[in-house]
């Protein structure tokens, strides 16, 4: 396992991919996130994956509550998007 901090991870991550060598990303000293190189996302275990879209989704959910922001402003907003789409 490596250790970097965010310029770190980012400037050198093409490098971080090819090594197939778990980082974990710092900022100022606190991890802020970690990065596993896949061959293919069938590696992963399903509880993992369950729990990494169980966390995101508490995630989103208490940041668009903070921000006020309604399930019905989230969809009507997808809708405009779909609109200048096409």
């Amino acid at each position: 396992m490596k250790f970097a901090s965010i310029r770190e991870f980012r400037n050198s991550l093409a490098g971080h991919r090819q090594s197939q060598q778990m980082v974990l990303v710092t900022n100022h000293g606190k991890m802020v996130g970690c990065f596993l190189p896949l061959a293919d996302t069938s590696d992963l275990p399903i509880e993992l994956k369950k729990e990494f879209i169980a966390h995101m989704g508490q995630y989103i959910s208490s940041s668009l509550t903070a921000k006020e922001v309604s399930e019905k402003d989230v969809l009507d907003d997808f809708k405009a998007f779909k609109k200048r789409r096409r």
